[in-house]
């Protein structure tokens, strides 16, 4: 199967980025979290505005998932001094399910590996079960909880889990 980590740098994909997570979060957030907290943190964290802003002056790296030619999902990614915080990794919902997550966990690990990271670390929902069973599959571990003020009266209720290298 061939498949590509494209990096996401121009404002087409930029553009293309943010529909794409608006489907997937659409999809899958709002049985989670309520329709108006996910266009509220769409807004606030994936639009292109924001991810423009990651990318220009935060340090983050933007990938589309791509599978024999179609796009069917996305990571973003920060590089910090010993680790690596994935910050989204998403598949559209047509292609869960279908092992694309593990090929972007391994480009993933490799990047750790080439800039001599130790681990990967990432914020879930408490409630997203399948995606908590998706990482805990992957060898990741829950390392504490956290409820993070995000504005407009939203938080995020999560767990911080990683995976050492």
């Amino acid at each position: 199967m061939k498949y590509n980590m494209i990096p996401i740098k121009s404002q087409n994909q930029i553009e293309e980025f943010a529909k794409m997570a608006e489907i997937v979060w659409n999809e899958h957030f709002t049985s989670i979290i309520g329709k108006e907290q996910v266009d509220y943190m769409l807004e606030r964290f994936q639009s292109e505005q924001a991810v423009t802003q990651q990318i220009d002056n935060q340090g983050y790296e933007y990938y589309f998932i791509e599978i024999e030619g179609n796009k069917v999902g996305y990571s973003g990614i920060h590089m910090e001094a010993e680790k690596m915080f994935l910050s989204k990794l998403y598949i559209l919902k047509d292609y869960r399910k279908k092992g694309y997550a593990s090929l972007a966990f391994a480009f993933l690990c490799n990047r750790c590996k080439e800039n001599g990271l130790r681990s990967i670390y990432l914020t879930v929902n408490k409630y997203n079960t399948d995606t908590i069973q998706v990482y805990e599959a992957k060898g990741f571990k829950i390392i504490k909880d956290q409820v993070s003020d995000i504005g407009n009266g939203f938080v995020m209720d999560d767990y911080v889990m990683e995976l050492t290298i």
